[in-house]
């Protein structure tokens, strides 16, 4: 597979609006056009973004969803691999051809005739897909973005929540040191202060 090299787009979304317009003829061929008012962006899916054993990385939102009627194509940050990201576009136009049937009725025969394979939930770009696809890539050119790590952990800071029992019976809570300063509270079995 031959890779792109050439800038013709300054932003992501330039490419990928460009992108939709040279799929159109696709989905028309087969018998699934792809309506006018569509949207297209690189941004978080609604769902599962930072979850790496299972992150959504399109997500299609209908047109009787939004405010202006228009279909809401999202395609992941975390995904820079042109193939993948075209792949994926294709995933969410097939949505956006069929809307309303999700992932049953006739949306598996489409992408499977787009060439995308693996179950409808989760379609991969297999070798068909990458040799009908590459010189649509080629024209495209490099997809002007870089993968975002999402995943990165990010250390929070945590409440420090102190551990209050009773030294009779043991009844056990937590709480802040705000709290515990102003006053402990009382255990409900034996009605003695609890200590920390």
């Amino acid at each position: 597979m031959t890779t792109t090299t050439t800038n013709r787009f300054a932003t992501r979304e330039d490419w990928l609006v460009q992108a939709v317009a040279e799929l159109r003829p696709v989905f028309s061929a087969l018998n699934h056009p792809l309506p006018d008012n569509i949207r297209v962006a690189c941004g978080f899916p609604s769902s599962n973004a930072r979850a790496a054993h299972r992150r959504a990385i399109g997500e299609h939102w209908s047109d009787k969803a939004s405010a202006d009627q228009h279909h809401e194509i999202l395609i992941s940050p975390v995904v820079d691999d042109p193939i993948k990201v075209l792949g994926t576009l294709v995933h969410e136009l097939a949505h956006a051809a069929t809307d309303g049937d999700g992932h049953k009725g006739r949306f598996p025969a489409l992408v499977k005739a787009l060439s995308l394979e693996g179950k409808p939930t989760a379609t991969v770009e297999g070798e068909k897909f990458k040799a009908e696809y590459q010189p649509l890539l080629e024209d495209l050119g490099v997809y002007p973005h870089a993968a975002l790590n999402a995943g990165r952990k990010i250390k929070t800071q945590s409440t420090r929540m102190l551990k209050a029992a009773c030294p009779h019976c043991g009844y056990t809570v937590r709480l802040t040191a705000k709290w515990a300063a102003i006053g402990l509270p009382l255990c409900p079995t034996d009605n003695e202060p609890l200590s920390l």
